[in-house]
């Protein structure tokens, strides 16, 4: 706030006074006192009244950058009432006391949000849970009779209701997220194996190589990430000759995960939306998209100290790139 801002806010106080003061000049001039020691006497009480203004412009100045300091410092905004300095105004304290019933509905309102969005987290981890034994025992019964068709299709339900549960469970990592040293090329062989019949049928060529690295992180949400982009590459495979490339690099400080496909590739407009929430692509077969897969990667690496890279050219290769800092890292940020 400017100090003429302050003066527009006063303006009908500082417009009485000057009239007050001309009232007072006129009549002691009318009365005989000497022009020049009124004269004196106005550019003196406009002077005092000039510095006085300027003084409590400085205070109430001062005063507001305190609070929005005070606003700034704080996570949770909506606690300013709670930490604000009692007002001495009399409009102040009305203005006061209407920000902290607001504060405090607001408040409550979000408790009862929270709890109710807990309640329904907790339903679906529960669900997810009980679904798969029935979805598990199905694919185990496929597999023993040869039924592939129909063990195919339980297996892409199970991966939906997979991707359910992680995605109900992403804003809280931290929960059951346990560090541990891992086999990098233990953990890929996994992941291959468990989409060992849908690369068969799309006569997939795998080629792993240079995986041998120690990497120090969570198996199982590492487990559902890699899942995710194996799965998308699967997806999109569109050659006679489909590859799937996965191999290894240890720059010294990183050790960096690579897994290319040679599928349809992503438009080089779309590459910088690939991570959102939803988004399939404009040049994408959407029918089987849900535009969950590579938003949930990016979502738990982020949460889990990794990072993920994309690059991608049309009718060519989508790669992407997943590195893991040497050593233990914990990144539960927001």
């Amino acid at each position: 706030m400017s100090f003429f801002t302050f003066l527009e806010e006063k303006i009908t106080e500082i417009l009485f006074q000057l009239f007050f003061l001309a009232v007072v000049a006129f009549l002691l001039i009318f009365y005989g006192v000497d022009t020049l020691f009124v004269v004196s006497l106005v550019i003196l009480f406009i002077s005092i009244q000039g510095l006085f203004q300027w003084c409590l412009y400085r205070k109430k100045r001062n005063a507001s950058q305190h609070i929005i300091d005070l606003v700034d410092g704080l996570e949770e905004t909506y606690y300013i009432a709670d930490v604000l300095p009692k007002p001495k105004e009399f409009q102040n304290k009305a203005y006061c006391y209407a920000l902290k019933k607001a504060c405090k509905s607001m408040n409550d309102e979000i408790g009862k949000i929270t709890e109710e969005k807990q309640d329904y987290q907790e339903y679906v981890e529960s669900f997810v849970h009980e679904i798969k034994i029935p979805i598990g025992a199905l694919s185990l019964t496929f597999d023993n009779t040869k039924n592939y068709t129909l063990k195919k299709e339980t297996d892409k339900i199970f991966q939906l209701v997979e991707q359910m549960l992680y995605y109900a469970r992403s804003e809280n990592t931290e929960k059951d997220y346990f560090v541990k040293q891992l086999q990098l090329d233990e953990v890929i062989h996994n992941v291959i194996l468990k989409f060992r019949h849908s690369l068969m049928e799309r006569k997939t060529i795998i080629n792993i190589h240079d995986i041998e690295n120690v990497i120090y992180t969570d198996e199982k949400w590492l487990t559902f990430i890699l899942s995710q982009i194996v799965q998308n590459a699967i997806k999109y495979f569109d050659k006679q000759e489909n590859k799937l490339t996965i191999y290894s690099q240890d720059n010294g400080t990183n050790i960096l995960l690579v897994i290319e496909d040679n599928g349809c590739g992503i438009k080089a407009s779309d590459l910088s939306r690939v991570f959102e929430k939803g988004f399939t692509g404009s040049n994408r077969n959407k029918a089987n998209a849900t535009g969950m897969g590579l938003y949930l990667s990016k979502k738990l690496c982020d949460r889990l100290g990794l990072k993920l890279d994309i690059a991608s050219t049309e009718k060519e290769y989508t790669r992407l790139t997943i590195t893991f800092p040497k050593g233990i890292v914990h990144n539960f940020s927001e």
